[in-house]
């Protein structure tokens, strides 16, 4: 009988396969650059797509894509990204004014601590080079990071540092926009940086949030790890939604007093039924005061305190969105009227202080933007303890 050695066949599938794999079309996206530019292949395999995000779209080309945010900011132009697969052509069709960059890239710096998660998710901290300031940020891997120096801070804002960033010279800035006129991104670009607007917080969905972390992985080629991240957050996030229209009826919905205040004024702010913070307490199955006078409403809608006052007074529950108020002595500091509240009196207000650092930078607004389902899980806990008996609430804790 004719023997084969292992070694000797092994070495024939490996050389075989070789062959295979440069007459076929690539089997995932590229993590690096291509040595032989092959114009008839697709580099590009693993597409994202955008099913709750509005503000960002990709066109996939056989070596390119061309990424669009369209909402960046309030009255912002949509802005175009060409990102061309490293080792092969720039093409000649773009879009005027379109940066255009070399993917996968291999460095970058994060002006907003929401974008962070991103990388933490799609397994690519190593690739964080720069941060605005490590002062507000939560994640203890990142603060350690800024602490021994292997990530630096280049400011933001109009005190963006140009000469550091250009020294550190990250493939990509990730910067988000207000104003331009006091942004950071005018600036960057100007000094020929490669930067890329993230729309995030323009999003009012929480699921339309967090799958921003798609136009990250898009630099990275990492279509595929963003997707499967992705679909289980949303998945987690609608059975959730699906446990509240199960189990309760219209007419049994606790009644929430939802608000930011201001201890200047006595305007308060109710948050529209379409806003990030009206969307959470829809799925959770709440019955929000002064419901009718903000249905539909996109923002948050200012009340007078004596309207709040009467409205509020006999609410179940008190979410409070309060920058600092962690005891009752601390909210009763800011007005002891809030004392007459039937939730403070029963001990169920709350804040989103769960996470916080020193400093009082919050998870809520950096881990949180990519944890929607924890968040929610968070309220309906809150609300109607009885459907997740088992949940020990993360970002939204009790006032002690």
């Amino acid at each position: 009988m004719r023997k084969i050695y292992p070694f000797l066949l092994l070495s024939f599938m490996v050389m075989a396969f070789g062959v295979f794999a440069q007459d076929e079309a690539p089997i995932a996206n590229p993590p690096a650059c291509v040595e032989s530019f092959d114009e008839s292949a697709d580099y590009f395999p693993d597409q994202a797509t955008f099913t709750h995000a509005e503000g960002v779209e990709v066109a996939y080309f056989n070596h390119y894509k061309i990424v669009t945010v369209t909402n960046a900011f309030a009255g912002a132009e949509p802005v175009d990204y060409v990102l061309v697969q490293c080792g092969t052509p720039t093409p000649d069709d773009i879009p005027d004014a379109a940066q255009v960059i070399e993917v996968p890239v291999s460095s970058v710096a994060m002006l907003s601590t929401t974008q962070l998660p991103h990388l933490t998710l799609l397994d690519l901290l190593d690739t964080l080079v720069a941060v605005d300031s490590g002062m507000f940020i939560y994640d203890e891997t990142v603060r350690e990071l800024v602490a021994d120096g292997t990530v630096a801070e280049i400011g933001g804002g109009a005190n963006v540092n140009i000469e550091l960033a250009l020294d550190i010279a990250p493939d990509v800035v990730f910067a988000y926009g207000f104003n331009p006129d006091t942004d950071a991104h005018p600036l960057l670009i100007d000094s020929g940086i490669f930067t890329a607007l993230n729309g995030e917080h323009r999003e009012a969905s929480p699921l339309g949030r967090a799958e921003w972390l798609k136009f990250t992985a898009l630099f990275f080629n990492a279509e595929a790890e963003a997707e499967a991240v992705f679909a289980e957050i949303e998945a987690r996030y609608n059975a959730l939604i699906d446990l509240v229209a199960e189990n309760v009826p219209e007419d049994e919905r606790v009644l929430v007093l939802p608000n930011a205040f201001s201890p200047f004024t006595d305007a308060w702010s109710i948050p529209g039924s379409e806003t990030y913070a009206g969307f959470f307490l829809q799925h959770a199955g709440a019955d929000v005061v002064l419901a009718d006078e903000v249905t539909d409403a996109t923002d948050s809608v200012l009340f007078d305190f004596e309207v709040i006052y009467d409205a509020g007074l006999d609410a179940d529950v008190w979410f409070l969105n309060a920058f600092g108020v962690f005891t009752e002595d601390d909210l009763l500091a800011l007005d002891e009227r809030f004392a007459d509240f039937a939730a403070f009196q029963n001990g169920r207000v709350y804040n989103n202080v769960g996470r916080v650092n020193e400093a009082g930078g919050t998870d809520y607004f950096e881990g949180g933007v990519t944890a929607p389902d924890v968040i929610l899980a968070d309220f309906i806990a809150i609300l109607y303890p009885e459907l997740l008996p088992d949940h020990e609430l993360v970002y939204w804790v009790p006032i002690r």
